[in-house]
């Protein structure tokens, strides 16, 4: 089929079912209250939906549900770019699996997936992901547990991320591996966990639209984590905890002079809890310090607060409003900075119109500080969007999202708009 092919089916198969849940709208609104409890001690998005749930695949002790989608969006600055926009039309055919156990002891969850980008007028950027990984849990005892996860995958580096070489001629393409285990022991109203995860990145090599190489090998770089936590049990599902983490980052090659090696290691101490206050609030949150040394004297060392959360508020039992926050210092190559200081803060809307129909919203707010270069980038972003479930096996839905990078950097800047829907199966 080709690739027009692909677009007209896709929106017409999107169209079809966006028209069928205006029409079914009026249809069930004088039904929606008589199936909804109050539920508040459950988010919009978790609350189970008998009938619009999918069913499964049961084999053996493991439930299998296979998923697959369409969609069609439309962005109007592919390349993020602050001038001379270019604007496409995106098909995307993605698939995937996810297979859980079912036994009362331990645990083993499995999961892969694919998609395929196809631009209609920049077949440049045209990418292929995909993902395999596996994780789970053993009950050694009552009060002991090993868990452990394994995970692979192929990825494409988005146009608008800091470190994505402007003049690459498609985007770069990099794998990462993930290793994690942790091993956590119950003292009475005591837990201790003692835990360690590994990753790896592997950037591919790109080049000029001119065919002049662009080298990404300097990229390549393996994360080691380590963390220590103590966690006092409050309640069954509250608790409060200290938390300490070193981590240590190493670049596979050492670039020549005048560029520095970007090897560094971090230390981290944190007070946080994981908490459900009712049928109010679930989540958890922690504040603490952290600092970041560098082993090139080019690059200055860093320090300050660490501190993350991700709140969800039961407003009502038909809208859940999500508060995230985040403090981390990140990679990049950005000429002359050792790495960023990111700041981001967002706060997302899920409400349930009918038991079918939920609207969504929200917005963010994010600031970059790259260390030893002056740049510094503020971050703005805004979604809205409406999941329509028609029935257990499909479900439609709408999305808009917004993106303005403001840098003191002007090549840096850009704004983009992406409207997108999606056709969903699931079994």
């Amino acid at each position: 089929m080709t690739y027009g092919g692909i677009r007209l089916v896709s929106l017409a198969a999107a169209g079809i079912l966006a028209a069928s849940a205006c029409g079914a709208y009026a249809q069930q609104a004088g039904e929606a209250g008589t199936d909804l409890t109050d539920v508040r001690g459950q988010s919009v998005m978790e609350r189970a939906r008998p009938g619009y749930d999918a069913a499964g695949i049961r084999a053996g002790g493991f439930m299998v549900y296979p998923t697959a989608s369409v969609t069609e969006s439309y962005d109007d600055n592919i390349y993020a770019t602050p001038t001379n926009e270019t604007d496409d039309f995106v098909t995307t055919l993605a698939a995937g699996v996810a297979v859980n156990s079912t036994w009362s002891r331990h645990a083993l969850n499995l999961n892969a997936g694919l998609s395929q980008d196809f631009y209609a007028d920049n077949s440049d950027e045209d990418r292929f992901n995909w993902n395999i990984g596996a994780g789970g849990t053993l009950d050694v005892t009552s009060m002991t547990a090993l868990s452990g996860s394994l995970s692979y995958a192929q990825r494409y580096e988005d146009r608008g991320d800091p470190s994505s070489p402007a003049a690459a001629n498609e985007p770069i393409e990099y794998t990462l591996f993930t290793g994690a285990a942790a091993l956590s022991q119950n003292f009475a109203r005591m837990t201790a966990t003692v835990g360690g995860e590994y990753l790896n990145y592997d950037y591919d090599d790109s080049a000029t639209a001119g065919g002049v190489p662009i080298d990404q090998d300097f990229r390549d770089r393996e994360e080691f984590i380590e963390r220590v936590r103590l966690a006092y049990n409050i309640s069954p599902d509250t608790n409060i905890y200290v938390e300490g983490q070193l981590d240590q980052r190493e670049y596979d090659l050492q670039p020549p002079p005048p560029a520095v090696t970007r090897d560094s290691d971090g230390r981290q101490v944190v007070v946080g809890s994981e908490f459900r206050l009712t049928n109010l609030a679930q989540g958890g949150a922690y504040i603490g310090y952290q600092e970041r040394d560098y082993d090139a004297a080019a690059f200055g060392d860093t320090d300050g607060l660490a501190y993350g959360a991700n709140v969800d508020w039961f407003v009502t039992p038909l809208t859940t409003v999500i508060f995230t926050a985040d403090q981390s210092v990140q990679e990049t190559t950005v000429g002359g900075a050792s790495g960023y200081d990111r700041q981001s803060f967002g706060v997302d809307i899920d409400h349930e119109l009918m038991r079918n129909l939920i609207l969504s919203g929200g917005a963010s707010y994010g600031n970059n500080d790259f260390g030893s270069s002056p740049r510094e980038d503020d971050l703005l972003g805004a979604h809205a969007g409406l999941l329509y479930l028609l029935n257990r096996n499909f479900d439609v839905g709408l999305r808009y999202t917004f993106e303005d990078r403001d840098s003191n950097v002007a090549a840096a800047d850009y704004t983009r708009n992406v409207v997108a829907i999606t056709l969903t199966g699931k079994l």
